[in-house]
């Protein structure tokens, strides 16, 4: 008969454990990361989408204007309340949508989470507005459906 030394063989056991639970672990981890990832591509993938044309002009009160009077903007409104894409100017801006009643309310902020531009859509009507609190200035329109 051979006898190990025990605590040497219960030494053993244990990192051969702890190696085993951390592989284990590790792979639970990028398996929960990756079926969450699919979930969340799935839902926007499959979300309604609502595609608007509007123009509007500055209220009275704009001050001195160097480009047009008037503005063209392209929204793209998800409607399950994700993220709200617009075509300003050129510019793709993205922000949070929240449907209240006949209203679409899109909020656009910068890096440091301040309002920059809030997108008010009237679903009867067909009319919008958009304020920008850091210029001080409103924009009012009308939208139409548009490409898309």
């Amino acid at each position: 008969m051979i006898y190990l030394n025990s605590s040497n063989q219960k030494s053993m056991i244990n990192i051969e454990y702890s190696w085993t639970y951390f592989r284990f672990s590790n792979f639970r981890l990028i398996l929960l990361f990756l079926t969450s990832l699919i979930l969340l591509a799935a839902q926007q993938v499959k979300s309604e989408e609502l595609s608007l044309k509007c123009i509007g002009k500055f209220e009275i009160n704009r001050g001195e204007l160097i480009k047009p009077d008037w503005e063209i903007s392209y929204l793209t409104i998800n409607l399950d309340g994700l993220k709200s894409t617009i075509l300003d100017n050129g510019i793709k801006k993205e922000g949070r949508t929240l449907i209240r009643r006949n209203y679409y309310t899109i909020t656009h902020r910068d890096n440091s989470y301040r309002i920059k531009a809030t997108y008010k859509i009237d679903q009867t009507h067909g009319t919008y507005m958009v304020n920008y609190p850091q210029r001080n200035r409103t924009l009012v329109g009308i939208c139409e459906k548009g490409r898309g």
